[in-house]
This record gives C-alpha cells, structure tokens and sequence, in this order.
C-alpha cells in the first residue's frame, strides 16, 4: 500500500470486495487539536471502521475523504484500522453500473484489470478547532487590467467563535501581488463563506500556441511563458494561531467556448486535441515522469489540447499541463449508461472534480457524461453515407429518443457543474447527436472509416451537416502494435474485432506480420486524411477536434498513435505533420484517373499563428515518371489565425499509365510547409475492352 490489489498475485483476478485492517499506535490528541483520518485515493468504495467504530464511507477514486476521529484516537495509542473496499466489475452500457469510475472499467480506453485498492497514501491529519472541509479556488476575471480569484470554503468549527481569515496572493517573481484579512463569525458545525481577490495588472496565463500575444503584461513580455501565482489561505484562531490552512498555485486566464469555437483571453483559437487514457492499468504504478513525459509530447506533436477521456487523472498530470501551456477537457469519469441509483452521488462526483481541479488554468471545458464510442451515422448498409438523408431507426433512436441517461443524469449533472463553476463551458455529454435540447452541443463522435463510411467521407457529410464537425472527437481506428503478430486475429481486452473484420480483415493478407503493418498505415492515412478536411473547415464551423488517442493500454494494440511503451506508430508522425501551425492541403485526389481525365483540386492554406505571413508564396507541381509535369504558382499574403483558399490546380491527367505525384509548397520569410498526395492513371475502358468485342460494337 498504496497500490491495486491486481498487482498482488494471489488477487490478480480477484473482483469481490477486500478487506483491509491496520494496526498502528499514535499520540493522543493535545488539547484543542483535531485529528482526521485521511484517504487520498480508494477505488472505487470503501466503508471504515477504526477500533470498531464505523467513521464513514470513502467514496470517489480521484478525491480525499477524510474522517474526523478525535474521540478514538483520544481514547488509546494502539489502534486498529479496518477498510472493506469495493470495485465491482461493470459491464458498458450496464443499467445498472453503479462504479463512478469511467475509463478505469468501461469504454474503448478501460485496462483489462480490475483497478480496485486504495491506491493513494492514508494519513492522520492534524487542524485546530476549526478545520477545512471543502475549499475552491476559481479564476472569474482575467483582463490585461484586473483579473479576479473567487475562494469558497467550508468551515467546520466545534463551536461558535470568530475567526480571522488570511489570504495571501504571491505574483510569479514572488512579490505580494493582494490579499487581506477578514473577521467572521462560525456557528458551530458546517460554515461556507466565499470571498473575491482582486489582482491588479496581471500576468496572464497563456496556452503555448498563443504565447507573445500579451506582450507587455506578462514577466517576460508575453514570450512563451505561462505564469502562476501561489494563493495560500490561513484561518485564524481569536488568539493568532494557524487553525488550518490550504494553498494553491493557479493561473489567471478568461477562456471562453461558444458553440465549440474557443478562445483565450479574447483571441481565439483552433483545438487540436487528443484523448488521453488512463496511462496505466495500476494509476499508481506510472512513474510521474512518464505522466510528464506523455504531456510533453502532446505539446511536441503540435497539439493544444489533452482530453483527459473518461477518468481524472494523477496531479501530475494537471501540474505538468499548467505549466506547458496545454488546454485540457475534463471528462467526469462517466463512461457509458448507468443505474438510477447514482444520482446523488454523482453530482457529489462533479463537486469533487470542480474542487480538486478548479484552479488549474489549464483546465478548460468541463464534460458531465461520455457515451459509449458509437458512432453518431450508421454503419454501412445500414441507412449509410450513400443515402441522404439518413434513414432515422434504432441507430439514430440511441442518441436522440429520452432515456434516463440523457434526459435525467446528464442534464443534473451538467447543472451541477455549472452551478460549481461558472467561470467554465460545460457540457452535459459527448459523443451523441446534436440537439435543440442540449444549446451547449455534444462534440459529434463520427468514426468514419471505422465504424461508418469511409475516412474520405467527412468532406461528404459535413458538407450535407455542417453541425456534425463543429468538434469531432471521434478521430482515429485501432491498430496493432506487436510487429511479427503471429494471431489470426485482435486478441487483446477491447480489440473492436467488427471493425477490424470490415476494413482490415486479417484473412485479406498472407501473414500476421503484413497485416500489423496495414493496421498501422491505415491508421495514419486515416488521422491525416480526416484532419485536413477539418483544418479546411477553421472556424466554418470547425473550432477544433480531437484525434483518438495517445498511448495503447495494452501492449498488443489499441487506439494509441504510441504503444503502451510509448515507442511511436505511424500515425505519430502524420499526426505531427498534419498539426504544424502552417500547412498546405489540397482536396484528396481520387486513388484511380483515367488517361487525359481532368482533374481539379482546390488548395488551401492554413495558418494558426498570432501574426500574418508575407510574402508567402504557393506551388503546386504534378509529376510523373516519364518527366511529365504540370505547374501552378499563387503569391501574396497570408492573415494571423486563418484559413484561405489559394486557387484551385487543375491539370489533365497524363496519358500513360502510373502514379502521378502532387506536391505542394509554401514558402515565406521563415516558414517552409510542404504536402504530398498521390493518384495513379490506369488504362481507360475502352482500352481494356478485348479487340472482338470491339469490333462488334
């Protein structure tokens, strides 16, 4: 301990609730002092009992539970402490899942293991008569001038008195930056008191993409730096003494999501996110440098945004994207349907989750509830891509017809989180149909090319349904990540073998080790054919998406651009290309031209920088191996956060058999961007009709 009980091997397999017991001697309590018993993290229920005393429920895997056990401990110095913990196995979709731990149990990213245990540090803590229950920390106001910090605590006091509260707010280079005192008077028992602190000129927090923007208010003229301040708040007894305390360092950021177009202190900015897992099936087990590790190279690959999917993540992941200048989307660890039964104690959840994680300037949105990944367009054959409109049956009912999820638990949750923090975009749930009933929207899961359709297909159907792509957050296939796989098929926990089996069917190659290889490229053909569309899109109506997913948790495969050892797939590296700042895309030629058929492809530049490009010069070359080649030139300038078309490259396609290669290039005063795409010319009709059959027409 700390650790999950999956990693002992006598219970590896072990699903039934465990008991835990402790015997351990502690002080008793001085005079005026409290003692809390304390659990960091248990997963995912316990109930507690100290000296054969019941002290209450530990419920929450991400959250503190503390206990107040003065009496007992005040009683002897030996004591016994016995925790029955619970983490029921949960079936996706199960109406009666009751386990609030989302991505840990259930959805494409769950680990094949039960995660039970308590798997966080316990403690015995110390306060005066007055203690801190709950206590919240929110950034309500960031302008260049003023920006505002909200605190709210909860107080419990033994009795009634007054007491001093003492807020402290440090800048980045440690100077006093406000703070002040103030005299309250408690009832004995529960106390919330909330309060704001002014900060005059502040340093602002910025994402990395947008870094420099603020030049002249930010310690190092808004260069790249994200700054923070320490917020420390001391509650003092009538004669000066610290009865208890609580500290934060926080960033001071506006951001601002209207219909999923987001932005930052007033300047907006196109999303380029990925969901991001639990790291490990044992949390506890990952290194906090690999946590580091898989955040900095979010940020290397060009992205601007973690979506934490599905689950609340260790602290060092929330510390480490804060200080990189990474946005994060916050799921509650809300995967698939659930029991009636929850509802108390999941808006007990979204509390928690604003409490623990409401002072991070890199948090930015707030997620109530993920579906399961279906797809919101139906699968082949099924109503498809190729009859418009949509047949509306049983796969549209699923995500619009009322169900206790969507029309009972979503929407109490969502007012939960919004009525905890106003100061951030909530959403209700991801993954379903947009609905007149949900203004806020639900970021559209579409899995074209591996659910539904083909990659190809998202021009198609975004230009039919424009809502579909103002956020896709379903981006990505499955792929596999051992290279001589020697199986007949997906093995690994959660391998999605019906997708599998329509686009990539093992039978169609002639050893494991070819068709490893074609997940893996089909993969990233896939990534870098569905991000262009949406690059094209900027703001008309894409604000961003989000690609699926970063790391494999098991080792034979899964959604991950990495393997579960972080060694990179193919798609790493497309995904990096296709998420520069500034990039050249055409519109996807067709795989197969005839000789001489015209072919016309619109080309666009895309710019997320802060500043224009001039000069910026554009070229478009088609060419093949006998030395054919055609050429178009476009020049001119090139605007801060946009997206334009340059032209349209139209040439006729040669008349001898072969690839043809099409490459794009955009050069200015110190950015070079390039392209490839490629079409290949087979013989015409006519030219394959054999000559007797010719002759008799």
């Amino acid at each position: 301990m700390p650790g999950h009980w999956a990693e002992v091997e006598p219970y590896a397999d072990h699903t039934a609730p465990l008991l835990y017991r402790h015997r351990f001697t502690h002080p008793s309590p001085a005079e005026d002092q409290r003692l809390w018993l304390r659990f960091d993290g248990v997963l995912s229920t316990a109930e507690v009992w100290l000296d054969g005393t019941y002290v209450g429920d530990a419920e929450g895997y991400f959250s503190a539970n503390s206990f107040e056990v003065t009496t007992q401990m005040a009683a002897a110095d030996e004591h016994v402490l016995a925790v029955e913990v619970s983490c029921p196995v949960q079936g996706q979709g199960s109406r009666t899942n009751t386990s609030l731990t989302g991505s840990l149990q259930t959805g494409p990213l769950a680990p094949s293991v039960c995660p039970g245990g308590i798997w966080r540090p316990v403690s015995i803590e110390r306060t005066g008569p007055v203690a801190i229950r709950h206590a919240r920390l929110l950034c309500t106001k960031a302008d260049a001038d003023q920006a505002e910090l909200l605190i709210r605590l909860v107080l419990h006091a033994v009795e009634h008195q007054e007491v001093r509260i003492d807020t402290s707010v440090l800048a980045p280079d440690g100077e006093a930056a406000a703070g002040g005192a103030e005299h309250h008077q408690l009832a004995s028992g529960e106390n919330r008191i909330e309060w704001t602190v002014p900060i005059d000129r502040p340093q602002r927090w910025w994402p990395a993409a947008l870094a420099g923007v603020d030049a002249g208010h930010s310690a190092d003229g808004g260069r790249g730096d994200q700054p923070r301040y320490d917020v420390s708040v001391a509650v003092r007894l009538a004669d000066g003494a610290v009865s208890d305390r609580t500290d934060w360092r926080t960033g001071l950021r506006r951001i601002d999501i209207d219909n999923h177009l987001w932005s930052v202190n007033g300047h907006r900015l196109f999303v380029k996110g990925i969901a991001y897992g639990p790291a490990d099936p044992f949390l506890n087990a990952v290194p906090a440098d690999t946590l580091r590790d898989d955040l900095r190279t979010v940020r290397e690959a060009g992205l601007d945004m973690v979506r934490v999917f599905g689950h609340i993540g260790r602290p060092e992941i929330y510390e480490e994207a804060d200080r990189l200048g990474l946005l994060i989307w916050q799921d509650l660890p809300l995967v698939g349907g659930y029991s009636s039964k929850v509802r108390t104690r999941a808006k007990a959840l979204a509390r928690a989750a604003v409490d623990q994680l409401g002072h991070h300037p890199s948090v930015a949105l707030w997620c109530g509830h993920v579906e399961s990944n279906q797809p919101v367009l139906p699968e082949p054959g099924r109503g498809g891509i190729g009859r418009w409109p949509f047949s509306v049956g049983r796969h549209f009912a699923r995500h619009i017809l009322p169900t206790w999820n969507r029309s009972i638990l979503d929407p109490i949750v969502g007012r939960e989180l919004r009525n905890a923090d106003n100061t951030r975009s909530t959403i209700t749930r991801s993954g379903s149909l947009p609905s007149p009933g949900d203004p806020a929207g639900s970021d559209a899961h579409l899995w074209l090319g591996w659910h539904a359709g083909q990659a190809s297909d998202l021009a198609e159907v975004l230009r039919r349904w424009p809502r579909l792509g103002a956020f896709p957050g379903g981006i990505g296939s499955q792929s596999v990540s051992v290279e001589d796989w020697d199986e007949t098929a997906p093995t690994w926990a959660g391998a999605e073998i019906g997708a599998f089996n329509r686009y990539l069917p093992r039978r169609a190659y002639g050893n494991g080790t070819s068709w490893a290889a074609a997940t893996r490229a089909y993969q990233a053909d896939m990534i870098r054919t569905q991000i262009e569309t949406l690059r094209r899109l900027k703001y008309r109506p894409t604000g961003g998406f989000c690609v699926f997913a970063l790391a494999d948790v098991d080792r034979a495969g899964g959604f991950g651009v990495l393997d579960s050892e972080r060694r990179p797939k193919p798609a790493h590296a497309t995904l990096i290309d296709a998420c520069r700042p500034v990039v050249i895309i055409a519109d996807l030629p067709p795989e197969l031209v005839v000789p001489g058929e015209p072919l016309t492809l619109a080309v666009h530049a895309v710019n997320d920088l802060p500043y224009a490009l001039g000069a910026v010069r554009v070229i478009a070359r088609a060419s093949a191996a006998d030395g054919w080649r055609r050429t178009t030139t476009w020049a001119g300038e090139l605007g801060a956060d946009t997206c334009v078309k340059v032209g349209d490259f139209a040439f006729d396609a040669p008349g001898r058999q072969g690839a043809v290669e099409i490459d794009l290039e955009l050069t200015s005063d110190d950015r070079l961007a390039t392209n490839r795409y490629q079409t290949v010319v087979i013989p015409s009709a006519e030219a394959m009709r054999p000559a007797t059959q010719a002759t008799a027409d």
